[in-house]
């Protein structure tokens, strides 16, 4: 894939959110059967209102009924499966609000852990009746005042965009707070993460980050929890993952792709990632990812 203009499987802002200047965007969608797999470049809160259906990630499969609701922040890869009377309520919107705005979530440990795009995992609130019934009023007022590029309704989109929050917030997981990534930490994960196939020593992330190997280690898993090796053999199984899902290319090819030349070691590196290897993982998938011209069949605009 080589980008967002040519991927199908990416649901884009600008064409989703109606108006130039829209900030969010709510649809109520009822899905039958199986949605495909597609990702989203804007933060997605997905509230169940009605049904059931599995909900596959790349980490697998987990049911969902009446009352959950997924954080899903952008490029998180997901599908439903096997829906039956599956409606939700679809609060999008666009993630720059999370620096400019509401650049204070940040600060609110239960906010951060449910916004934060640093999180692996897809955040599920279990929702209560009141706070089901908070959520989808909070989400209509949000439609209610949808494509308005007024100034005068920015105050009402935001308000009601902390109401859907609000009513999520009490029953969202507790994570663990982390620091911020120093700028070496960073530097060596925009690093790894460019070229995933490169065989990266501790020595030239050292250097790219700018201090001694030891300092990196160190600053490097409190930061992330993981060493420089680990999260560089998470995030090549993340996207053996996905290309798994989404393309047709071999599976030796893929394995090569993201630096596991050995098809045996690929298999190994990928089960212990995902519990099954490279090719039982890619038959999972009941439908293909999706093309351009169904969106409009189960978005639902």
């Amino acid at each position: 894939m080589s980008g967002a203009a040519s991927d199908p499987t990416l649901l884009e802002r600008r064409r989703l959110f109606p108006g130039p200047g829209a900030l969010v965007h709510v649809n109520r969608p009822l899905h039958e059967g199986d949605v495909p797999l597609h990702r989203h470049d804007f933060v997605e809160i997905a509230v169940v209102v009605e049904g059931r259906a599995l909900h596959r990630t790349i980490g697998g499969l987990e049911p969902v009924a009446r009352g959950d609701a997924l954080v899903l922040p952008p490029g998180r890869w997901h599908a439903y499966e096997r829906c039956r009377g599956l409606h939700l309520a679809n609060c999008c919107f666009a993630a720059e609000l999370l620096v400019r705005e509401l650049a204070w979530t940040g600060e609110d440990p239960r906010l951060a852990g449910m916004l934060s795009s640093a999180s692996e995992a897809t955040i599920r609130c279990r929702l209560p009746a009141a706070g089901l019934e908070a959520a989808v009023a909070a989400c209509e007022a949000l439609r209610a005042l949808q494509g308005q590029d007024d100034p005068a309704h920015r105050p009402g989109i935001l308000g009601n965009l902390l109401l859907v929050f609000a009513a999520l917030v009490p029953h969202a997981p507790q994570l663990p707070a982390r620091p911020a990534l120093p700028p070496g930490v960073v530097a060596a994960i925009t690093a790894m993460d460019a070229e995933l196939a490169r065989p990266w020593s501790l020595a030239e992330l050292a250097r790219r980050a700018g201090c001694g190997r030891a300092h990196l280690v160190r600053s490097f898993h409190r930061a992330t929890g993981l060493p420089p090796g680990a999260w560089l053999a998470r995030r090549r199984g993340q996207r053996a993952a996905v290309l798994l899902l989404t393309t047709d290319r071999p599976v030796a090819e893929i394995g090569k792709s993201v630096g596991w030349d050995d098809p045996n070691y690929f298999a190994r590196r990928f089960r212990a990632l995902y519990g099954q290897p490279p090719r039982r993982y890619r038959e999972q998938l009941p439908c293909p990812p999706i093309l351009d011209g169904e969106l409009d069949a189960w978005i639902q605009w």
